[in-house]
């Protein structure tokens, strides 16, 4: 039970319901009443066309829950982030040198160069370490690391990564906000991940890795034609 003072200096009581616990076919059968009923081939056609192949993408992998495109914005719009990598792999051992990597951000107006500079750079150095060297594990059981020693789950340095890093920005003030400017701290550490991934998978005749860390072992199974020593892992398992 909640009581509140109203302005008149009564009390107002208001009793506390407890929280209802949905199933998904709950959650979806509601979906459905509040925004229609669409498919990945039927969808809405005042909605962007990104989101259009996204969701078609999708289709028949479960529920999806898509946004109108014509909500108001109010200032945290997303950046945009593009990473370029150039490596030496040797089949034999399994190991890789980073020859080059370019990342690439789209914020907007720059306010701060310097700033801006070291936050691609060291958003380049955690996406090589998400891609080949962290090797983050937890008990699917009680949640409890696996990895427990920095030796097993270590972050790039400098041996790991080229000698110098290069960055570019666009320098294009953003419409949508108000001072024409968006965030980059995070997007460039996927992009740099991504470049890493593509770019072995290139050398290795254009194979699609479905996890990271990609180490020593997984590139030797490839390049032998083994299978895998891991299965895909499980995703919308609830």
């Amino acid at each position: 039970m909640r009581s509140r003072s109203s302005a008149n200096g009564t009390k107002v009581f208001a009793k506390a319901h407890p929280a209802k616990h949905l199933t998904y076919v709950a959650v979806a059968r509601r979906a459905v009443e509040l925004g229609g009923k669409f498919t990945g081939k039927e969808l809405p056609g005042d909605i962007n066309p990104m989101t259009k192949a996204s969701a078609a993408a999708l289709a028949g992998t479960g529920l999806i829950g898509v946004a109108k495109d014509k909500l108001p914005v109010g200032g945290e719009t997303a950046a945009f982030a593009c990473a370029f990598v150039e490596l030496e792999l040797d089949l034999e051992t399994g190991q890789h040198r980073i020859l080059d990597l370019l990342n690439v951000g789209d914020c907007g107006t720059v306010i701060h160069p310097m700033g801006l500079e070291t936050q691609l750079k060291g958003a380049s150095i955690q996406g090589v370490s998400i891609a080949t060297l962290e090797h983050i594990i937890f008990d699917p059981q009680n949640g409890l690391p696996g990895h427990i020693g920095l030796y097993q789950s270590r972050p790039a340095t400098y041996l790991d990564m080229p000698e110098r890093l290069q960055t570019d920005w666009v320098d294009k003030p953003d419409p949508t906000s108000p001072m024409g400017t968006k965030g980059i701290g995070e997007p460039p550490l996927g992009a740099a991940a991504s470049a890493v991934l593509c770019a072995l998978g290139d050398a290795l005749g254009g194979v699609v890795f479905n996890r990271t860390p990609v180490k020593a072992d997984t590139i030797i199974s490839l390049a032998a034609k083994l299978p895998l020593s891991h299965r895909p892992l499980q995703v919308n398992t609830a």
